[in-house]
């Protein structure tokens, strides 16, 4: 908004603005979208782990002993679970790119199984491992009581 200077007839800037405010979503036209598929999501960074973590599992899995096993897809064997998530996180920690949660979670995907399934078979140090890891991210100790063993 402009003002008028009474002694120099000089206008200037009060600083105050009017507008209208732009409540439309602002888009990426479709033809080049794909391009910028991570960036519309509000966790681009998130994503992209995920995407690298899965991609050196893949790579992992198919020099693993377990991929004869396991490479079409079947339900992982209850004897195998633990073998294979320790295996796998054994591998990916030397990496020192990915958290343990974010392997668990990875582990649990790449093989189908459930999150609670896996939790309830890692052992001890490995649970509070994690249970630590999210709390740091999420503060989940206010939403759950629980108590170190240890």
């Amino acid at each position: 908004m402009a003002k008028e200077d009474k002694i120099i007839n000089n206008s200037f800037n009060t600083g105050d603005i009017d507008y209208e405010p732009f409540l439309s979503p602002i888009k990426v036209h479709e033809s080049v979208s794909s391009r910028y598929k991570d960036n519309l999501n509000s966790n681009m960074i998130e994503q992209r782990t995920i995407k690298m973590l899965d991609e050196d599992l893949y790579e992992l899995f198919k020099k693993s002993p377990y991929y004869e096993k396991y490479k079409n897809p079947k339900r992982v064997d209850k004897n195998d679970m633990v073998k294979i998530y320790y295996y796998f996180k054994e591998k990916l920690l030397k990496k020192k790119t990915f958290t343990t949660a974010e392997i668990f979670m990875a582990i649990a995907e790449f093989f189908q199984i459930n999150y609670d399934q896996l939790y309830t078979e890692v052992g001890v140090l490995d649970k509070e491992s994690l249970l630590k890891e999210l709390n740091e991210k999420y503060n989940i100790n206010s939403k759950i009581k629980a108590k170190r063993l240890f």
